[in-house]
């Protein structure tokens, strides 16, 4: 895979899960449980993109 492949998917990849059908299916309402769920979905997914890009460019770089 090309870089350029990547980083296009990798933004679609973040684009579909950080987007509102993904986090309303982690959500659950007023809970406060339900908001942390939300917040720990949405750091987990930040996280493991940044951890991607930088494997990835890692890996391309040798």
């Amino acid at each position: 895979m090309e870089q350029d492949e990547f980083w296009i998917l990798l933004f679609i990849l973040g684009s579909v899960l950080l987007n509102w059908p993904a986090l309303s299916l982690v959500g659950g309402g007023d809970d406060p449980i339900g908001n942390t769920a939300v917040l720990v979905y949405i750091i987990s997914v930040w996280l493991s993109i940044i951890l991607f890009a930088f494997l990835f460019e890692r890996w391309t770089s040798n």
